[in-house]
C-alpha cells in the first residue's frame, strides 16, 4: 500500500519550493531499500526519505534522522560521489506516474550533472542514478530483463500504466506543522512498518521455536532408543554369573552356551537361551567380557537419565513459549527480554592456517592438522635451520619449531614441541612414545609422494610420556594468528 500518483503529486507540491535550490549535504542508506537525503537550504535542514519497499514505496520528509551502517553500500557510495554538495535544480513527477526525477548541479554551474530517479511503483520499485546524458550510472536493484536496462545504457522509464485500481493509503493530513501531509505519511508508514517488522520477527521466532522443537523430538527418540538398548545390559550380568558358576565345565573353543533362566530366577517364558561365546577367548575372558558390557550399559543408563530429563524440560518449555507467541498478537518487542534460545551465536572467524603455540621460551611452535597443513608447514613455512618433529612410526602431525636465528632449540621448547607431536598422533591413546626431530633442511619430499609424506635424515629421537600439566599449559598458549 504505497503512495498513489495523486498523493505523490501532493507531496511534491508541499515540499518542492522549500527543497529546490537546497544543497545535498549528506546521503544515507539506513536499510536495504531506503535512501535518505539530508538537504540544507537557508540554514534549515530537511530529511527527504525514499523507500523502495514492495508494499510501502513512498517519498516524504521525516523529522528525525535514521542512522545508516558504518560502511555504506555500493549504491549509497555512488550517490555520495555524484550528488553530495550539489544543489537540487528541480523535483518533478514523470508523466503523472509514481516516478520522481530529482536533478542536481554544482552551485556555480548551469548544466545538470546528475539525476536521481525514484521509481515508487510498488513491487517493481527501484532507484537509478543518471548522468547529464541520462546514461545509467547505477541502480539500487538489478532491473528485470524485460526492462533491458543496464549500467552504461540510456535510461528508459517503465511503460505508463493507469493506476486506477491502486488503493490509496489512508493518509489524513492535520493542520499542525509546516508539512501536514508529509507528517501524516511519516506517522502512517512508521506504524505500518513497525507492525510489519513485528510480524516478521514473530514469524522468525516461531520458525526457530518449531525448528528447536523438531530437534528436541529427534533427540528424544535417539536418547530413548539408547536408553532401551542400555536396559538390556542386565542380561549380560546374568550371562556372566552363569559362566562364573560353570567355568570348570566350559571347554576352550566353545562357541555357544545354553543359559538356564531358572538359575538366575528371571521371570521369562523361555527356560533356556543360547548365548554366543568368542572361541578365541578363554571362559574367564568371555565371562569378563559379559561383565564389562554390563557395567558399560549401567554407566550409559546413569549418563542418559539427566540428558533425557533435560531434553524433556526443554521441549516443554519450547511448546509453552510457542503457545504464548501464537496467542499473543500485540507484542511490545522492545520490552521483551532477549531469549538465548533464539539468539544466533556470534561466532568469531576461525583463524586460517595451522595453529601456532607459544613455547616456554617464547618461540613459535606450529602444528599441522591435516596432510595439506603438514605440507604447508614443512615445505612452505619452515626454513632450513628450523627444527622439525614427528612421532616415530605412526601417523601424526608435523610439528615445527621456528628458531628465529638460533642455532638450536632450548630444551624446554623441545619438550613442549615433543608433547604436541605425541598429543597429535596415534600415540595419544597410549600416552607415551618416540618422537624424532631434525632440522628442516634434512627433510625431503619423496618422489611422486602424497601431500604430507616426507623422507628425513640425521634425525634424533626422544622417548617421553605425555605430561598433562605441560601439555595443557602449551595448549592454552595458542596464538590467534601467525605472522610468517
Amino acid at each position: 500500500m504505497g503512495l498513489s500518483a495523486r498523493q505523490l503529486s501532493s507531496v511534491i507540491t508541499e515540499i518542492s519550493s522549500d527543497l529546490t535550490g537546497g544543497m545535498i549535504r549528506k546521503i544515507y542508506q539506513p536499510s536495504r531499500q531506503t535512501i535518505l537525503f539530508e538537504i540544507e537550504k537557508n540554514r534549515k535542514r530537511h530529511l527527504l526519505l525514499f523507500s523502495a519497499h514492495p508494499q510501502f514505496s513512498r517519498c516524504h520528509l521525516i523529522l528525525n534522522k535514521i542512522e545508516g551502517p558504518k560502511t555504506p553500500p555500493n549504491f549509497c557510495q555512488l550517490l555520495r560521489a555524484r550528488l553530495r554538495h550539489k544543489r537540487i535544480d528541480s523535483i518533478k513527477q514523470w508523466n503523472e506516474d509514481r516516478i520522481l526525477h530529482i536533478s542536481a548541479k554544482w552551485p556555480n554551474d548551469d548544466q545538470i550533472s546528475a539525476t536521481f530517479v525514484a521509481e515508487l511503483t510498488g513491487m517493481t520499485s527501484n532507484f537509478f542514478l543518471l548522468d547529464n546524458k541520462e546514461t545509467i550510472l547505477g541502480f539500487l536493484k538489478i532491473p528485470p530483463p524485460s526492462r533491458n536496462q543496464a549500467q552504461g545504457q540510456l535510461y528508459h522509464a517503465p511503460s505508463f500504466k493507469i493506476s486506477g485500481k491502486l488503493k490509496e493509503a489512508p493518509v489524513h493530513p492535520s493542520n499542525d506543522g509546516p508539512y501536514p501531509l508529509n507528517q501524516a505519511i511519516e506517522t502512517l508508514y512508521g506504524r505500518l512498518e513497525k507492525q510489519e517488522d513485528e510480524t516478521r520477527k514473530k514469524k522468525e521466532i516461531l520458525t526457530q521455536i518449531e525448528r528447536s522443537i523438531r530437534q528436541c523430538k529427534k533427540k528424544e527418540v535417539r536418547l530413548q532408543s539408547r536408553y532401551t538398548e542400555a536396559q538390556k545390559s542386565i542380561q549380560y550380568q546374568r550371562y556372566g554369573e552363569f559362566l562364573k558358576s560353570r567355568l570348570h565345565e566350559i571347554k576352550p573353543g566353545t562357541t555357544q552356551l545354553m543359559v538356564d533362566h531358572r538359575f538366575s530366577g528371571t521371570n521369562t517364558n523361555a527356560i533356556e537361551t543360547v548365548v554366543q561365546l568368542d572361541p578365541d577367548l578363554s571362559p574367564v575372558e568371555n565371562m569378563n567380557r559379559f561383565f564389562k558390557r554390563y557395567k558399560k550399559g549401567q554407566s550409559t543408563l546413569i549418563n542418559l537419565t539427566p540428558l533425557i530429563e533435560n531434553n524433556h524440560k526443554r521441549l516443554k518449555q519450547l511448546e509453552t513459549e510457542r503457545k504464548q507467541w501464537l496467542d499473543n498478537t500485540n507484542i511490545d518487542f522492545p520490552s521483551l527480554p532477549s531469549n538465548p534460545l533464539y539468539v544466533k551465536p556470534n561466532r568469531g572467524k576461525t583463524p586460517k592456517g595451522p595453529p601456532v603455540y607459544l613455547s616456554s621460551n617464547d618461540l613459535h611452535i606450529i602444528v599441522g592438522r591435516s596432510r595439506h597443513e603438514n605440507e604447508e608447514i614443512t615445505f612452505g613455512m619452515a626454513r632450513g635451520n628450523d627444527l622439525w618433529l614427528h612421532a616415530r612410526g605412526v601417523s601424526g602431525s608435523h610439528v615445527l619449531i621456528q628458531l628465529a636465528g638460533r642455532k638450536e632449540a632450548p630444551y624446554p621448547t623441545l619438550l613442549d614441541a615433543a608433547q604436541l607431536a605425541l598429543h597429535f598422533s596415534q600415540y595419544k591413546k597410549e600416552g607415551r612414545g618416540e618422537v624424532m626431530y631434525t632440522y628442516k633442511k634434512y627433510v625431503k619430499r619423496p618422489k611422486n609422494g602424497k601431500a604430507g609424506s616426507v623422507i628425513c635424515s640425521q634425525e634424533k629421537t626422544i622417548y617421553l610420556e605425555i605430561n598433562t600439566n605441560r601439555l595443557n599449559k602449551i595448549l592454552e598458549n595458542r596464538l590467534k594468528t601467525h605472522q610468517k
